[in-house]
């Protein structure tokens, strides 16, 4: 009910604040200062980022962390990779993560559960039919023995496990033998992390121009995280390549069973108590990327509405805690970016209103609003594509490609606040449908 109150509060501090920046110039000009200060800010977090990321990738790429397949003294990993009617894409990750190369003694330092998830399509016996010898195991959770969530299935597979680091795959990912080393290895950089992510990368970025422009926003994501990271921020979870230290999971109270997005919540609730997320960006999960406008707009209302509750039911407590002020304000400004949709749709109203009154509106605040949206993104998108070598005009072609797939979210986030404000119930898990193509060259 919090949640709710809180939901329309926030769609109506976005009308009151519309109203009086279309019919007040000082309002508006102020709007506009912030929009650019914003911009500032973003310009920023994508040269921290930039710099980052191209130390860690020229690192891997030179020759300073050359995986050699042993552990050493890195810690015994567990990966979990929950699996819900995935027989078509199921078979070539086991097979994927049984060649991993990660051993100890002779041994595998790494174990993984596959976890059949209810599934009618054979899921589990495909699964089974490609561990081949490897530390994999199968085991099945019944239909409806819980929430129908990612993050109940993990909270399920957990007590199977006994490595002092849990890993999170997607049964549609692909990984390269060196990828659990390479992110173990990584993670010995920042130590006092208790949480780390690896890059995403779409491995059907070929299909279309939707999935290339994934493929940019994965590139503008992971710069903007190394950045909020390299400033002391609040870097989060992506889901996908993920891994926690079972201690801090347990200290923070596990994985929720009904969050929609898992991974930001329990950045969040990490957050809160002190602890923080690190990068890998020289390891990496190759998944697929959406492929067609509906499924990208459910997916997109899921993860909208997932971080908007995590933000409204854990927020407060992270920034009325003893955090350091620079995680605070990170936070903060991230938050901020979930103002920025509501306020571009609610000054397009208010001034569509105004229209038959004797005043007309400010009609430069919607279109302030979308250009420094716009611009922010674009920033982030050539900070993360620069740092992997693109230049001149692809550079600025694929940034700007990026940054128009990214305005989409000018919708969603409005979308998602309204469900969460006046739907009956929280929007349920829905799975993406997966193309299981094979890996692009």
């Amino acid at each position: 009910m919090a949640t709710r109150a809180f939901a329309a509060a926030f769609l109506l501090a976005s009308g009151i604040v519309a109203w009086l920046t279309i019919g007040i110039p000082l309002a508006a000009r102020a709007l506009q200062l912030g929009i650019g200060v914003s911009i500032a800010y973003v310009a920023w977090l994508a040269w921290h980022g930039s710099r980052v990321l191209r130390r860690a990738l020229a690192d891997a790429e030179g020759g300073a962390a050359v995986p050699t397949g042993h552990a050493g003294d890195l810690p015994f990993v567990s990966l979990i990779v929950p699996a819900r009617n995935e027989a078509k894409v199921i078979g070539d990750t086991v097979r994927a993560v049984a060649e991993l190369r990660y051993h100890r003694g002779g041994r595998p330092a790494y174990e993984a559960l596959v976890v059949d998830d209810g599934s009618d399509d054979g899921t589990g016996d495909v699964a089974r039919a490609a561990v081949s010898g490897a530390p994999i195991s199968v085991r099945r959770r019944e239909p409806r023995a819980g929430p129908a969530t990612k993050g109940a299935v993990l909270a399920f597979a957990t007590p199977f496990l006994s490595g002092d680091v849990l890993g999170v795959i997607d049964a549609d990912t692909r990984v390269d033998p060196s990828f659990l080393e390479r992110a173990m290895l990584a993670w010995a950089r920042d130590r006092g992390a208790d949480a780390l992510q690896v890059a995403r990368r779409p491995r059907n970025a070929g299909v279309s121009w939707l999935t290339r422009a994934q493929a940019e926003e994965q590139l503008m994501d992971m710069a903007s995280q190394c950045g909020r990271w390299a400033t002391d921020g609040t870097a989060e979870l992506r889901g996908n390549g993920m891994f926690v230290r079972r201690a801090a999971l347990e200290a923070a109270g596990g994985w929720s069973e009904r969050a929609l997005t898992e991974d930001l919540e329990l950045s969040t609730r990490l957050s809160a108590r002190g602890s923080h997320v690190t990068l890998a960006p020289e390891a990496a999960v190759r998944e697929e990327a959406v492929e067609t406008l509906g499924d990208l707009w459910r997916q997109r209302l899921r993860w909208a509405e997932g971080s908007l509750r995590r933000l409204l039911e854990h927020g407060p407590r992270l920034l009325t805690g003893s955090l350091p002020m620079s995680r605070k304000a990170d936070f903060l400004a991230f938050t901020g970016e979930f103002l920025v949709p509501p306020l571009f749709v609610a000054t397009i109203v208010a001034s569509l209103v105004t229209i038959p009154l004797p005043r007309p509106a400010d009609w430069t605040m919607p279109f302030s609003l979308f250009v420094g949206y716009g611009l922010g993104v674009f920033l982030l998108a050539l900070g993360g594509l620069s740092a992997t070598g693109e230049r001149g005009l692809p550079l600025i072609g694929r940034a700007a490609r990026g940054a128009l797939f990214l305005s989409h979210w000018l919708l969603v986030v409005p979308v998602a606040l309204v469900r969460i404000a006046f739907a009956a119930d929280p929007a349920e898990f829905v799975q993406t449908p997966r193309s299981a193509r094979r890996e692009e060259a």
